[in-house]
This record gives structure tokens, sequence and C-alpha cells, in this order.
């Protein structure tokens, strides 16, 4: 009865079942032993706190790599970064990475030699359109995730509630419903809707991302510390906190956009935005 689980349920069976597919022809061919397979993803469905945002629902996606050289069944917890893979794939390969290129190979995890990567992984998100205007910029490590909001006087939104059709709009439009008479489902949907400057929480304790830290005085400095990383990596980036769109405001209304549309305030340029990792 719940679109949303049903088309992702789908589409998990789906790619279960082609990837499954691949592997067999390439033992049929003789070729399993000798190939390295990476599998990974975006950030799946389109769940309220997980894609389009900067939680952990939405920028820890699957990474599954396999081949000549990596132990079968061995884990690891190294933060790596999507932007890792392709010096990753240039050295398991035999290759030497450029210097130049924005991420640092990790072969050395995935045969395990070494049991760590990166100490902090940055992530950002720009906004897609007139659907999707609220630029957000974030920084996380073993335990902590600092977000920052960079436009808190924004109403977010995204496709989830600005994109018509049974798994998408009328999917929120029955939580907003819900809100009317649950105070629990209020307080999630006005916590989607404004955001706060920033967001501190400690992962370890809060995996969830519930407990907002930023303003106990007793995590000032890490606060401190983790939005100054942030601001230098921002201006490292070239990236000026661009807003892409037409954003709605508190209490304006989130009319929908058509479906698949980019919409584009008037007169707005497109342009591409500051790289990024995730």
């Amino acid at each position: 009865k719940d679109p949303v689980n049903a088309t992702y349920a789908a589409m998990v069976t789906r790619l279960d079942k082609e990837v499954g597919r691949v592997l067999k022809a390439l033992d049929d061919l003789g070729l399993a032993k000798d190939t390295l397979i990476v599998f990974s993803s975006d950030h799946g469905a389109q769940w309220p706190f997980g894609k389009w945002n900067l939680y952990d629902a939405g920028i820890r996606v699957p990474l599954i790599v396999a081949g000549p050289g990596i132990p079968p069944g061995s884990q690891t917890d190294a933060l790596v970064s999507w932007v890792d893979l392709l010096p990753t794939l240039i050295e398991l390969a035999g290759g030497t990475p450029p210097q130049d290129l924005d991420g640092r190979s990790f072969a050395a995890v995935l045969r395990g030699q070494r049991p760590t990567h990166r100490e902090e992984v940055f992530a950002t998100h720009s906004g897609d359109g007139n659907f999707n205007v609220y630029p957000i910029r974030a920084l996380r490590d073993n335990r902590w995730k600092y977000i920052l909001n960079l436009h808190p006087e924004y109403q977010h939104a995204t496709h989830i509630n600005r994109t018509a059709g049974p798994d998408r709009a009328d999917y929120f439009a029955s939580w907003e419903e819900a809100a009317r008479s649950d105070a629990q489902a209020a307080a999630i949907v006005a916590r989607y809707k404004q955001r706060p400057r920033e967001e501190l929480y400690d992962l370890a304790t809060d995996p969830h991302e519930q407990h907002n830290l930023a303003d106990r005085p007793e995590h000032a400095q890490r606060l401190a510390q983790m939005r100054a990383k942030v601001a230098a990596w921002m201006q490292q980036q070239g990236d000026s906190g661009r807003v892409y769109g037409e954003p709605l405001l508190p209490g304006q209304p989130a009319t929908t956009l058509p479906q698949g549309g980019k919409a584009k305030a008037k007169g707005q340029k497109t342009s591409t935005p500051a790289k990024s990792s995730r």
C-alpha cells in the first residue's frame, strides 16, 4: 500500500537480478577471477531525510569491491569518497594515479594493508532548479557530523513534496495530513521544512541524527573547528554557495512542479556547481 516502499523494493529486486546476470556471464566466460568488480549506487529512494540531504541516510552509499588481491569477505570501516574511486581503480590496474586528482587511492585498504583512509569527508548539496533550492554543506569524520545550511531563512523543499505523483508529493501530503492531529508527525514535518543554520551530531550515540548539539556550550570548540574546516574547503573548491533556482520562504505553499522538469526561475542561468564529494 506504500508506493515509495513498493517502488524501492522493486528497484532493489531488479538491480540484484541484473548484477547476478553480469556475474554469471563473467563466470561463464572464465573471466571472473581476473575481473575487478565495483558495485556502488546513488542515494537510493527519495526518503524525506535521505536523498537531497546531507544526513548519513543521504551521503552513505553502498560500496562493494571484489577482484584480484582483495581478500574475499573482508570488511572495513574506513571513510572513503566517490572521488577516490578513479585513483583507486588506476592503482589496482597497475598504474600510477596522477597527483592532481581530487581523490586518493584506497587500494591499500581493499588489499587489507591499511585499516583507515580519510580522517574526514566533505559533502555538498547545491540544489536542482526550482525543485530543490536549499544549499547545504557538511563535514563528517568517524564520529561527528557538522552540517551548514547556507540559507536557513529558506523553506527546505525537494522533489519529495514538489513533484506530483503517488511516490512523491502524494506521499509527503499523507504526512502533512497526519501532522494535523499527530504531534510526532507534526514535529517531523516541521523539522523537514525548517532547518537551523548549523547542526552537530554525535554519530556514536545518535546515529540517526536526531539530537542537534550545535547550541551546547560543551561542544562550542568542536563546532568552531568543523565550521572553519568547511569554510576553508569551500574556499579551496571555489564554492561561493551560489543559489540555484527560486527558493521558497517559510509558510509559502510548496506548489508542485512538472514531472521531470527542472524548472528555473525567470531569467535564471544554468552553470556548473562547485566540485563535490560524498
